[in-house]
């Protein structure tokens, strides 16, 4: 049987997040102190910055007042450039000088030394400042100062590296390849314009200053080489510089404690509603009804909410909880389901004799008919108690009666009715204790004496209600819901898995049981609504 679908709406949802508040709040808490405590606990790192000018590539053209007259590259060669620069910064061969010179092997941590010299690389980060050509090297240290020691040192090696050298005579070529364009210019502005005119003067004017660079070059033989580092006869070589050197960092820029706070607030809080979802959707238990009716078409004759403080309640005063707390709200639940059972009777399908079954063990089934029992009792009505669960009896011991004579006694033929029959010390309510265990319980509950049994019940009193075994567990159940007026399934909230109804659905169809209806057990007070039950007249 296939689940039929049911539209969901936003007090489904707010539903889900009040039955699991908890996991929304630990969530949250847990998420808000871990990130805290981290933050707080976490050593501060500083970062350092270091800028660099990227220019060109070195000169190629030079003017005549000897300052370099740059060829700009296409778009797409300079990027490319300025990408290689970029990663160069940071190239192991540089780090691994650095390393080596600031003796970061020798820090105090668990690492080998090749591992450090992977972390070190990992605090170096270049990133470029946009539509420009500079460049920021930073560098990442638990110590301000080494922090900005060490960015100055990477920056100063990567610009010693690449320094260009240019001889005399390459600087002699590049004037007299100048000179030879000037000429070649020169005819061509002869061919428009005439002698005097103010271009033609003002390019003989260059030709004859790059004349007189390239004699003065041409003198001064005495030095062969200088570095890029040097400015010689205005000729600077190096194209990259520092343009603005670290400065030791003030402020840390991790942990960010406000930050991280703030996000983890969100995400603690969206994460548990998240979760709560998440494990609302890998939940197959049955909730409320709404559970149930998506499956089967039984009918509800009420909910009993979750009594708050249970786990410290010994399991006797669960099973009398409406003889020891009549005024409480749960009570109040169990009369209202009374009330429905008595609705259900007709004159056609008259109900006095009830089976209360469960699809698996340990879903409050007994102590669920014990206050059932107990209600209708003090409805001036006479209730007869049987205890057909032969397997694991239990009820005489809540009542503190006797087992020696029960059921079993009567279908083995061993004792009549009224030897059977107990009184308790709640009035209007009998007990028949299951007696001594037989080999086989269902051989005994489909025999005629058991039809015998149930027709003197009904003679003398007005209620007979049945505790049996689970029905997914024995035959006992169904052998013996085929018999009395109808069956009623007690399903537990949040256990009872709702792949289990339509196979006991089915069992009930295929034996031809009258199903009274469905008793959700243990429900959540929000779910149920007798929280505000209790809260409008006074419970706790």
């Amino acid at each position: 049987m296939e689940y039929r679908e049911a539209e969901a709406h936003i007090s489904d949802y707010l539903k889900v997040l009040k039955s699991r508040k908890g996991v929304i709040i630990t969530f949250f808490f847990v998420t808000v102190f871990t990130v805290t405590a981290g933050s707080f606990l976490m050593d501060p790192v500083y970062r350092a910055t270091v800028t660099l000018l990227i220019d060109l590539e070195s000169p190629n053209v030079l003017t005549t007042s000897g300052s370099v007259a740059l060829k700009y590259p296409d778009y797409y060669a300079y990027k490319e450039y300025f990408q290689s620069q970029k990663e160069m910064v940071k190239s192991r061969t540089i780090a691994k000088q650095i390393f080596k010179e600031f003796k970061l092997s020798q820090s105090r941590d668990y690492l080998n030394a090749r591992d450090k010299a992977k972390a070190f690389l990992k605090t170096i980060k270049v990133e470029p400042v946009r539509d420009t050509r500079l460049l920021l090297l930073n560098v990442d240290n638990k110590d301000p100062v080494l922090a900005a020691d060490i960015a100055n040192r990477i920056a100063e090696v990567y610009v010693e590296r690449n320094l260009s050298y240019i001889t005399k005579t390459e600087i002699i070529n590049l004037l007299k390849n100048e000179y030879l364009k000037l000429q070649a210019r020169l005819s061509e502005y002869s061919k428009v314009y005439k002698d005097k005119h103010p271009k033609m003067i003002r390019l003989k004017q260059e030709m004859e200053q790059m004349s007189e660079r390239i004699k003065q070059e041409m003198e001064l033989s005495s030095t062969s080489t200088f570095t890029s580092g040097l400015v010689l006869t205005g000729l600077k070589a190096n194209n990259i510089s520092i343009q603005d050197p670290a400065e030791v960092p003030i402020i840390p820029i991790k942990p960010k404690k406000r930050l991280n706070i703030l996000l983890s607030v969100i995400v603690g809080l969206f994460g548990g509603i998240g979760l709560a979802f998440f494990f609302e959707y890998l939940d197959d238990t049955v909730k409320d009804i709404n559970d149930v009716k998506k499956i089967v078409n039984w009918p509800f004759l009420g909910n009993i909410p979750r009594i708050e403080g249970i786990k410290k309640m010994t399991e006797l005063k669960r099973d009398l909880f409406t003889q020891l707390k009549p005024e409480d709200p749960v009570s109040e639940a169990f009369r209202a389901i009374r009330t429905s059972i008595v609705f259900s009777s007709t004159e056609e399908h008259p109900l006095k004799s009830i089976v209360v079954t469960s699809p698996g063990p340990k879903e409050g089934k007994t102590t669920l008919l014990c206050n059932l029992a107990i209600v209708v009792a003090r409805s001036q009505r006479k209730v007869l108690l049987v205890d057909a669960d032969m397997r694991k009896p239990r009820l005489h011991t809540i009542f503190k009666a006797g087992n020696d004579v029960g059921i079993s006694n009567f279908l083995s033929g061993q004792a009549d009715f009224n030897q059977s029959t107990q009184k308790t010390e709640i009035k209007n309510l009998f007990l028949v204790s299951s007696g001594p265990n037989p080999p086989d319980p269902s051989e005994l509950l489909s025999s005629h004496k058991m039809k015998e049994f149930i027709e003197d019940a009904k003679r003398k009193f007005d209620f007979i209600l049945f505790d049996s075994p689970p029905v997914t567990v024995v035959t006992d159940a169904v052998v013996l819901s085929r018999i009395v007026d109808g069956a009623v399934v007690i399903l537990e909230s949040s256990k009872t898995n709702k792949r289990a109804i339509p196979g006991i659905d089915q069992l009930l169809k295929n034996s031809r049981v009258r199903v009274i209806g469905a008793i959700i057990n243990k429900i959540s007070p929000i779910r149920s609504g007798y929280r505000y039950y209790a809260q409008y007249y006074g419970g706790k």
